[in-house]
């Protein structure tokens, strides 16, 4: 089969043009659902699956984006705005976040089938709280411990951007510090490290794409049939068999998001699908949620059959989707607008 045509690719001056990526959305839609695979062992293809995996991607892409969007405002103002920056991210994460919490407490403490997570959701709360969900979970796992992927975001958000873009001004000593700072979080290797290295193999991606030379090399990388990425994805599975080799999953996560990024044209039908990019603009709140929308699914379908696990990944779907979209209008879109509003009201000076 020949390779995708270079005419099929996102060219560099489109590329830059915009700070939309539209297949983003059904790649995040397709990493939710696959998330929810993860929770449903009982059934044999979920396994295979490996729907863990997707939350790399939700990391890598969380890098790559915060990371091009500094870039683009350090070369259009002079500078990264800091703290305009922190107003923008907390309104869009942490609102959403504290409700989530107080629905699974309600949840724990109202419904009987769920008393007995009550206490391990308490012993936690103050952690949850404190915005460390990461480490609320280090002896046993709960009912809220998929929020750990919350708590690796807003470390990022709050330590990336002073030290990569404030303290480091070239862009090639930016990039070797990043490299530096994945390698050393490879070599401590603890599952919270490794997740880190999968944010900043994002962040090293947008630093190499945004300059032509090394669009050029990504796009030379990327100018393959669909059925390589693909068959790196088999491959992936494959070599867990064998284990959690995160490095690799940091590496191809990162190689998946490139592809999207400049073949856009050979991804575009699958993920700008209407329903699967909707679900992607509301998997935020269907992640914070889906956990205990599955619970309820097991609830109502008992048993660790196949049967069972399928009915409870659709009372799963049945209960997140509408929930998300109520948690969209009600606190997430409504706190994002809040965020730009204050920040339009309020003079920052940001640091030279």
């Amino acid at each position: 089969m020949p390779s995708t045509p270079a005419s099929c690719e996102l060219d560099y001056e489109n590329y830059v043009a915009t700070n939309h990526r539209p297949a983003f959305d059904g790649l995040r839609g397709l990493g939710f659902l696959l998330v929810i695979t993860a929770h449903i062992p009982s059934v044999p293809l979920f396994v295979f699956l490996q729907g863990w995996t997707a939350v790399w991607i939700f990391l890598t892409m969380s890098g790559y984006l915060v990371t091009m969007l500094m870039m683009r405002e350090e070369k259009s103002i002079g500078r990264m705005a800091f703290g305009p920056f922190l107003i923008r991210r907390f309104f869009r994460i942490v609102p959403s976040y504290w409700v989530a919490i107080l629905i699974y407490w309600l949840a724990c403490y109202g419904l009987p089938p769920l008393h007995d997570t009550y206490a391990a959701f308490m012993a936690r709360l103050p952690s949850y709280l404190a915005f460390v969900p990461e480490y609320a979970d280090t002896d046993d796992f709960s009912i809220f411990t998929h929020s750990w992927t919350v708590g690796v975001e807003l470390k990022f958000y709050l330590l990336f951007p002073p030290v990569a873009f404030v303290m480091i001004k070239n862009a090639n000593w930016r990039f070797a510090a990043i490299a530096i700072a994945a390698a050393l979080f490879t070599a401590q290797g603890s599952f919270i490290a490794e997740a880190y290295c999968a944010v900043l193999f994002g962040a090293m991606l947008a630093l190499a794409i945004e300059r032509p030379s090394g669009y050029a090399f990504v796009a030379k990388l990327t100018r393959v049939p669909a059925v390589v990425p693909l068959a790196l994805i088999a491959g992936l599975f494959a070599l867990f068999q064998y284990g959690e080799q995160f490095t690799a999953l940091a590496a191809i996560s990162s190689y998946l998001l490139a592809y999207t990024i400049v073949q856009e044209a050979a991804v575009s039908r699958v993920l700008t699908w209407r329903p699967l990019a909707y679900l992607g603009q509301r998997s935020y709140g269907a992640y914070l949620l889906h956990f205990l929308a599955l619970r309820i699914g097991y609830m109502v379908f008992d048993g660790d059959s196949t049967t069972a696990g399928l009915l409870a990944a659709c009372v799963c779907l049945a209960l997140t989707v509408p929930c998300a979209e109520l948690l969209y209008r009600m606190i997430e879109r409504p706190g994002i607008n809040y965020g730009r509003q204050l920040l339009g009201r309020t003079r920052f000076i940001s640091v030279p």
